[in-house]
């Protein structure tokens, strides 16, 4: 009887809780709900997937619950793509996981297979404490980018030299140095339980019960095999010749009293692939996301890289050699901070799992944007072609707010209106060529036709203004600087037209600003793009009367001698049409938004650093050579993470000249190692190789800071790669130690640095490391290092120096370079106190750099800032990223109550077009400068009925004045 009576209080309970969870689910899909009309999609079945993963439950979770599908990430970097696409800022952080990658697969490969001498070479090579450090030092440098760095190698391929082992050819059974990230808020250090990203965990994942991370039944290794991926480095089936590029390096050594050693070094190596436009097995591979359970606990992508060795290592049968992958470099970050592009697929969004989530309307157009990570919202809707904003939305209807809108906001809102009486863009056909067309002459009368309308109309047309204010704004729209005023006061037109030659005007009159950039070299009319838009055929009657342009009252003709008649000819009746283009500025509200002498002035800078190369530019002055620093506006943000590819080199040397001893041994463990020469050599051949934008990189060390291997402290040391012309699998070095460039020190960006932490050093960030190691050679447990924690502090990243624009000409590279430096400090001497030991440094190209030339604040240091030509009362200005160092990097989109007028595929003006037909109206050329203006959005409401009676009276009174 009372089993009878539990089993019906369980059947009745379990009764209950059906019927609840029935009505929590007839609740959700209520048609009552303001937001069904959210279907389910992609996004939610990955993110059901994410939320089911925790630290409590994912070891007894299958490997695929782990896994995210291959196509959630989209638009990933690969190494044959990036100097052929243009990457934007929602993949520079995966772009420096994959060039990150890349630099230390490159370091590895490179300082194993140079320093391979069986006798002479294993003391050079990387300590157990270098592995370490270098690995927390990716870390350090990119908060927010990298959360885990680590070397994987394969199976007995690591020769531990920091082990005192007889035989040298003893091998370790795995080893994997792996650093992550720590959350330290409940740190026993960290006394406000505030987390700071500082305290970064290091281990040897190749030690300890169950270590071994190749084997397939190792369920959370997604970077040692996913052929799916790509992912199948490590064991190296391929042989030696298909997977393997032999690249080349050549040093220039110098003595210590800077003298230089006349052979050269020269050395190849085996390193990662570098693979043509179609080849496909390449040298980076991304995995899937997955949850790092167990370590992080947290969704992860990592990028994988493999190094070669010569297997095996130290053997007299050099037949028996061969070039190995013997290992994977792994950078990881969090899945959560990767952004997505949610628009539907399309040729600059290939298909992936997340692509057509976005909620734009038909009427609209799809535009991803940046930062947003792994969320809803990360979208913007533009209009269509051919429609237009409505009048109380201000720009582009925004994601965030799309997603949080109900199904009936949804339907009423969000959408774009179609623009009527749209224009076709102006093409004048029917030229008559040189031969036919009759020349003009400006001592001849006007048509007697126009002297007879030319009363009439200007009255006709200040009646209609006056008469019509309301549609002022839509039939005649407002040009800058009073344009229409122009044309109706009799004044302006019967003013006399002076023409004056060039040679005999001042270059500071026919160039605004000239005083400014008075050093570059000057600016000529082959400067400008002056190609004619509608025939490219038609000479123009000789090009006699538009060889020149207009500045203030005058004509200036370009290389043209001036008639000696010219006063005769230019008389009271007989003249020309004054051309209304001197706008020095104009403001809309508060702030300036055009300068036309500032306009002039990037005109010029830009032909000087086209006209500026490596045959001529020991013609120039110094100053020449040198770009103002406003020039260089924007390059913290653009390569900030060629300025953390120099960071992390800076961090690791910190360090471990903060932390090492030489000397220091541990029973059999010696972890003294001295940094040397070659692995200085190999980090900066390292950070040219794997990233495209480094044309060069240095480690510029202060007087008497270096301690080489043998002991020896040279007076100056100064390892410096660059790339040849024109050289993709070489790089050459130099010692800057030599007499011809032992001045490093007295440049700009050493001497600022070193004078900035002469006397303080207390703004520096201080990195707590916990090294966990191996307790013997097989690796049978881990134990903590025998100074655990370890600490070493370091610069930020906004604490570095960029410079200013500069040719280098007496240098390697012979550009226009930018660069970047930090500083990294050591603990020297006996009193064993923290002092600036030198400066490392990553070059880019200046024609790399983006320039923004859309309005801007005062005090804003852009050197091209306002040179814009957007018609600012009707459009405004936007950056197009990633066009480089050119004029003409930006759009003119329509402003609220505005529309686009032209018939075409596309819905603003581009800053090139503007540019061309704004130079072609300073010439005095045909162009329709005038015409690329938006209007006010009423096209779409006018009717026939409007239209037919402004026709009637325009007839009405041409008949009237006509009679």
């Amino acid at each position: 009887m009372t089993n009878h009576y539990y089993f019906l209080v369980a059947c009745i309970i379990l009764f209950t809780e059906r019927q609840y969870l029935i009505i929590a689910k007839n609740s959700v899909d209520d048609s009552s709900s303001p937001f069904r009309w959210f279907k389910h999609d992609n996004f939610d079945i990955i993110s059901r997937k994410m939320d089911q993963a925790n630290p409590e439950n994912c070891e007894t979770m299958s490997e695929a619950d782990l896994r995210l599908p291959p196509t959630s990430l989209s638009q990933l970097p690969q190494y044959n793509e990036i100097p052929l696409r243009q990457w934007f800022t929602n993949r520079s952080k995966l772009l420096h996981l994959h060039n990150l990658a890349l630099n230390r697969a490159f370091f590895y490969s490179y300082i194993l297979q140079r320093l391979d001498h069986p006798t002479r070479d294993p003391q050079y090579l990387p300590s157990l404490m270098y592995y370490y450090l270098s690995s927390s030092a990716d870390i350090s440098s990119g908060p927010n980018v990298i959360n885990i760095s680590g070397v994987f190698m394969d199976t007995n391929t690591t020769y531990a030299n920091w082990y005192e082992l007889k035989d040298i050819n003893k091998t370790l059974p795995l080893f994997a140095p792996l650093a992550r990230r720590l959350d330290n808020w409940n740190d026993e250090m960290n006394f406000l339980r505030i987390p700071t990203n500082s305290t970064i965990e290091i281990t040897d994942l190749g030690a300890g019960p169950n270590n071994n991370y190749t084997a397939s039944w190792y369920k959370n290794n997604p970077y040692i095999r996913d052929r799916e991926m790509g992912i199948d480095f490590i064991p190296d089936r391929r042989g030696t010749a298909p997977s393997k590029n032999q690249y080349t390096t050549k040093i220039q050594l110098a003595t210590i009293s800077g003298d230089p050693i006349e052979e050269l070094e020269n050395t190849k190596f085996y390193g990662p692939n570098a693979p043509g436009v179609k080849e496909t097995f390449l040298p980076v591979r991304f995995t899937r996301p997955y949850y790092d359970c167990g370590g992080t606990n947290r969704w992860i992508v990592s990028s994988v890289a493999a190094l070669t060795d010569f297997m095996p290592r130290y053997s007299n049968i050099t037949r028996l050699r061969g070039p190995r992958m013997i290992g994977v470099v792994v950078q990881s970050m969090d899945f959560y901070r990767i952004d997505f592009n949610p628009c539907p697929p399309g040729l600059g969004n290939p298909n992936h799992y997340l692509a057509g989530i976005a909620r734009c309307k038909p009427t609209t157009l799809c535009v991803p944007l940046p930062g947003f990570g792994f969320k809803r919202g990360g979208y913007q809707c533009v209009c269509q072609p051919g429609h237009r904003l409505p009048y109380e939305q201000n720009g582009p209807f925004r994601g965030v707010d799309i997603e949080a809108a109900t199904e009936e906001e949804y339907r009423n809102n969000f959408d774009c209106i179609p623009v009527g009486w749209r224009e076709v863009i102006p093409e004048e056909t029917g030229m008559k060529t040189k031969l036919e067309r009759v020349r003009r002459s400006l001592n001849e009368q006007s048509n007697a036709l126009w002297n007879r309308f030319k009363a009439p109309s200007l009255q006709l047309l200040n009646t209609l203004l006056t008469t019509f204010e309301l549609f002022k704004q839509n039939i005649f729209p407002t040009p800058p600087s009073k344009l229409d005023e122009s044309m109706l006061i009799d004044e302006l037109l019967e003013k006399p037209l002076k023409i004056t030659n060039l040679d005999d005007q001042p270059l500071d009159r026919l160039v605004p600003g000239y005083r400014t950039v008075s050093h570059l070299l000057p600016l000529e009319q082959n400067d400008f793009n002056l190609t004619y838009t509608y025939n490219d055929n038609d000479n123009h009657d000789d090009d006699d009367d538009n060889d020149g342009y207009y500045n203030n009252d005058s004509y200036i003709i370009i290389n043209k001698v001036t008639n000696t008649n010219s006063q005769y000819q230019f008389d009271d009746k007989k003249k020309r049409e004054r051309r209304n283009v001197d706008t020095p500025f104009y403001t809309v509200g508060v702030g300036t938004v055009f300068d036309a002498d500032r306009y002039f002035e990037v005109q010029r800078l830009i032909a000087h650093v086209r006209k500026v190369t490596s045959q001529n530019c020991h013609l120039m002055t110094p100053d020449q050579l040198i770009l103002p620093g406003e020039v260089s506006y924007g390059v913290e943000k653009q390569f900030e993470m060629v300025g953390r590819t120099a960071l992390r080199l800076s961090h690791f040397l910190s360090a471990y000249y903060q932390n090492n001893v030489v000397g220091e041994l541990y029973g059999s463990l010696k972890t003294g190692f001295p940094i040397n020469r070659f692995q200085l050599f190999g980090e900066v051949f390292a950070n040219v190789l794997s990233n495209f934008d480094i044309v060069s990189s240095g480690i510029f060390f202060d007087y008497q800071m270096f301690t080489d291997h043998d002991g020896t402290t040279w007076d100056l040391f100064a390892p410096y790669a660059y790339k040849p012309q024109l050289a993709t699998q070489a790089v050459e070095a130099i010692d800057m130690s030599i007499n011809a460039y032992r001045d490093y020190t007295e440049k700009s960006w050493f001497r600022t640095l070193k004078s900035r932490w002469a006397s303080s050093r207390q703004s520096l960030e201080r990195i707590t490391a916990k090294p966990f190691i191996r307790s013997d050679v097989n690796g049978s447990q881990l134990q903590r290092y025998f100074t655990f924690p370890i600490y070493y502090r370091v610069p930020h990243y906004e604490e570095g120096y960029w410079t200013q624009p500069y040719f280098d000409c007496n240098g390697m590279v012979k550009d226009w370079l930018i660069t970047y430096a930090t500083p990294f400090f050591g603990v020297i001497g006996e009193e064993k106190a923290l002092r600036f030991m030198g400066v490392v440094t990553t070059s880019i190209k200046l024609t790399s750099l983006d320039i923004n030339q859309c309005p801007q604040s005062f005090y804003t240091p852009n050197f091209f800032k306002n040179t814009a030509k957007c018609d600012f009362r009707s459009t405004y200005c936007k950056l197009i990223p990633r066009h480089y160092f050119l004029s003409g990097s930006y759009k003119c989109e329509c402003r609220q109550g505005f529309e686009y007028p032209l018939n075409d595929r596309t819905w603003y003006f581009h800053g090139e077009m503007m540019e061309r037909e704004y130079q072609l109206m300073l010439a005095g050329k045909p162009n329709r400068y005038e015409l690329l203006r938006c209007r006010q959005g009423i096209a779409s409401g006018l009717t026939y009925s409007t239209l037919l009676v402004f026709g009637l009276i325009n007839l009405l009174m041409m008949v009237i004045y006509s009679v």
